[in-house]
């Protein structure tokens, strides 16, 4: 017969058997249920993806065939598969077997199918190895989104250094292509180049809200009087005042959806003279305005019925080096300029109006500071440091826009 210090003994050693066991299943659970956590984010990533794609692709269909009447359900399908899976770039994990958009006229809706799935990392292990991800989405015919936007862009003496223009060319050029080519949406862009002076075209020389000065005016404008030069309003009881003998850039481009008008103007920047920054904000806020000086723009009460979005970006290179003496600008007031700045940008988001800022390879943390409070939030400021990172601007702008039209 067996001791009792030996059944003891015996004891002990099964239950470190059973710990053992009971240890191994229990880490097999804490190892699957945290795979599987993995697979679930995969799995929510992957459908938003999806969601995100055939929203754009949704839209794309329908500006499509609101300028295409006659076109049929593959050539829709083309169109905007291409954007769906432009957009579906980065989700590489998702296998597209087949995507297709159908038109109803009598429900004037489109109607997408796409077929999908993920492969699983963990859960395949308990029999589940694909997931499927296959979506289906309608959409009703409409106005597509539409977008505005204004370029106030620093053509100073600065700019010719480093090869800033010929960089700030390729980025404009650039974004005026992704915007104009974009399938999900309206848009029209106005250009302001600036330096001291804003030029707003001797076309406009008869036009009621100019004080032409007369024989040899080449466009160039100055200033109304405080408060008038921080406000859109007013043009017909104090007029925009022309001026002789100062140099400014070449003139301003109104909206407009031509690229090709909109490139030749970017190519033919040239830079020189000195910054006053509130001048090129100032008359991109009234290229977008709907009210005199110019009319082109969408009344700020129709952008909601439009799905619409005004947006103004200012990029420069430099802080303020002159101000106002009204109606000149020949006042060396860096802090007037910058009060004036700061005011025009507080006046111009009160309307709404989504404001990006550029700061290309400046140094002065003042403007900088300024430039910053002036966007819209942070996500809308950006501290370009070199020519890379202007180009990269840019396009985060066009991209930034193209979001924002989706989201109409």
């Amino acid at each position: 017969m067996a001791s009792p210090l030996k059944n003891a003994a015996a004891f002990r050693r099964d239950e470190r058997g059973n710990i053992a066991i009971m240890f191994g299943l229990l880490l097999f659970v804490i190892l699957a249920a945290a795979g599987a956590a993995i697979d679930f984010l995969r799995i929510d990533r992957a459908k938003t993806a999806l969601a995100e794609a055939g929203d754009a692709a949704l839209i794309a269909a329908a500006r499509y065939k609101g300028a295409h009447s006659d076109a049929s359900d593959d050539d829709i399908t083309e169109i905007a598969e291409k954007l769906f899976r432009a957009e579906m770039r980065n989700a590489t994990e998702v296998k597209i077997s087949s995507f297709s958009i159908a038109f109803s006229s009598a429900a004037q809706s489109f109607r997408l199918n796409v077929d999908a799935d993920l492969d699983l990392l963990i859960m395949g292990v308990f029999g589940y190895g694909i997931e499927d991800l296959d979506t289906v989405a309608e959409a009703k015919l409409g106005e597509p989104p539409y977008i505005e936007l204004a370029m106030a862009l620093d053509v100073t003496g600065s700019m010719n250094s480093n090869g800033k223009l010929s960089t700030l060319k390729g980025a404009a050029n650039d974004l005026i292509d992704e915007l104009l080519s974009y399938e999900a949406a309206t848009s029209k862009i106005g250009i302001v180049p600036f330096a001291q002076y804003v030029n707003v075209g001797t076309a406009n020389g008869a036009e009621p809200w100019l004080d032409n000065p007369g024989p040899g005016w080449s466009g160039c404008v100055g200033s109304r009087a405080y408060p008038n030069n921080v406000q859109d309003d007013e043009y017909d009881v104090v007029k925009a005042p022309g001026l002789i003998g100062v140099a400014c850039p070449g003139g301003l481009t109104q909206l407009t959806d031509d690229a090709d008008l909109l490139k030749q103007e970017i190519n033919d920047l040239a830079a020189s003279g000195w910054t006053y920054i509130p001048s090129g904000v100032m008359w991109a806020w009234s290229v977008l305005s709907p009210q005199e000086p110019f009319t082109d723009g969408v009344a700020y009460e129709s952008l909601e019925s439009v799905n619409g979005t005004k947006a103004l970006m200012i990029m420069t290179d430099g802080d303020n080096t002159r101000a106002p003496d009204y109606p000149t600008h020949d006042s060396t007031s860096k802090t007037l300029a910058n009060a004036l700045t700061t005011e025009i940008c507080t006046n111009i988001k009160a309307e709404k109006i989504i404001v990006y800022a550029v700061a290309f390879e400046v140094t002065d943390t003042t403007i900088k500071d300024i430039l910053r409070n002036c966007a819209t939030d942070a996500d809308y400021y950006f501290d370009a440091k070199n020519s890379k990172a202007l180009t990269e601007a840019f396009a985060s702008i066009a991209a930034s826009l193209r979001n924002i039209s989706l989201s109409k």
